[in-house]
């Protein structure tokens, strides 16, 4: 295998939806201010990156799209065993929609070296749409595969395997190629002190629009979040009757079937 292997991986720092909270009486939910983290998927997909890289060689770079504030998923990243980071942003953007996002990371990788393999998760923790490994194979006219649970590299490409409804499917692609993974794929590793410490002293690289060759126009949202609420579901608090447990089931069990929700 190549030791000259370019790896990239994306790395979302998004809103802890753990620690978010829904105001009572409108269940709107504040995301101003509200805690951030690595997404939880980005963390897969910066293990397998590691992973790849102690098998096959090579460097892993970890990219981030985002404010300032997105240093914070980028040095996890490289705790957790990327060589570099790289961090895109734009003061004149405050927030930047799926398109923009692929956008810059389409760009960031192809100025900044290119690479044989970019790996993403599967979607974010906070908004899970799952389409920007998508839009960036598109941008960048590459193979996409995507909702990946096993990835094989081999000299010229990846073997993937993903999970369908009654089957497992088994893809290859050559180099370049864009890999969104799901959460069953590794089991992240915990950075250790040191490796938090090292971590903290290495440079994040900064680029925006001009660095990376992207009209500036080009970001602009086609997209605007209006509202994050809960869904208000009134309880219809029907009470089951029974003497014992078996009596108690059947009776959840016709009451499931009235409502149409159990065959």
């Amino acid at each position: 295998m190549s030791p000259n292997l370019r790896i990239w991986v994306a790395v979302k720092h998004g809103v802890d939806v753990g620690l978010t909270r829904a105001d009572p009486a409108t269940g709107v939910v504040a995301l101003e201010g509200a805690p951030r983290k690595t997404s939880d998927f980005d963390r897969n997909a910066v293990e397998e990156a590691v992973r790849v890289r102690e098998r096959s060689g090579g460097t892993v770079t970890a990219v981030s799209v985002g404010p300032p504030s997105a240093r914070e998923a980028l040095r996890e990243a490289l705790a957790l065993g990327a060589d570099e980071a790289v961090l895109f942003t734009d003061p004149a953007v405050p927030r930047f929609d799926t398109r923009a996002v692929a956008r810059a990371l389409a760009a960031t990788c192809r100025t900044l070296g290119g690479f044989d393999l970019l790996l993403l998760g599967e979607g974010s923790t906070d908004h899970f749409g799952g389409v920007v490994g998508a839009r960036v194979a598109s941008e960048l006219g590459v193979a996409d595969l995507a909702y990946v649970r096993k990835l094989t590299v081999e000299p010229e490409g990846v073997v993937a395997e993903r999970d369908l409804e009654r089957e497992v499917e088994v893809l290859s692609a050559r180099f370049p190629v864009v890999v969104t993974v799901g959460q069953e794929i590794n089991t992240p590793r915990v950075p250790t002190f040191m490796s938090n410490l090292k971590a903290s002293k290495k440079t994040i690289r900064q680029v925006g629009p001009a660095e990376v060759n992207l009209p500036a126009s080009s970001l602009a949202p086609v997209q605007t979040t209006l509202r994050v609420a809960v869904p208000q579901v009134a309880r219809k608090q029907v009470p089951l009757t029974g003497n014992s447990p078996d009596e108690l089931a059947r009776e959840l069990l016709s009451r499931l079937r009235d409502e149409g929700v159990w065959p």
